[in-house]
């Protein structure tokens, strides 16, 4: 029998998640918190110990779905995700699984630029396996 989808019935408002996100990541130390809406992705942004963090959430297309109620049930759902997801990581990062970089390291963003190491880097795995040099991985896509 397969899992169903996290959250999947939940009626927890998108805006009640947003200050649970903002409310956790104050606890575990972000000095700055933002979000930022468009209709295919929400971005949270935070600071913790000097390390601007940039994520964005991929949100479906409302044409996906026949009924709006259904469109707005996955994204609550989504959030419910990014809830869990945060305090998960967060938490291994107190526990000492892991370090912060560890666990927020695509998310992290390169100093100078709007770029997080996960855009830059992740594009090019592939490459990278194919014999791409480390310097070639890091350089701006043109």
């Amino acid at each position: 029998m397969p899992l169903g989808k996290y959250a999947a019935n939940t009626t927890v408002p998108v805006e009640r998640s947003r200050v649970e996100v903002e409310r956790i990541l104050t606890k575990y130390g972000a000095t700055k918190f933002g979000t930022m809406s468009e209709e295919t992705k929400v971005t949270i942004y935070f600071e913790v110990k000097g390390r601007q963090v940039q994520w964005s959430i991929p949100l479906p297309p409302k044409g996906k779905y026949r009924h709006a109620v259904d469109h707005d049930r996955e994204v609550r759902r989504r959030w419910r995700v990014l809830v869990i997801t945060v305090k998960a990581m967060l938490e291994a990062v107190e526990s000492k699984l892991l370090s912060f970089d560890q666990a927020f390291l695509s998310h992290i963003v390169i100093p100078g630029t709007a770029r997080t190491l996960g855009e830059t880097i992740v594009p090019k795995l592939d490459a990278l396996y194919q014999g791409l040099s480390l310097p070639a991985l890091l350089a701006e896509n043109p």
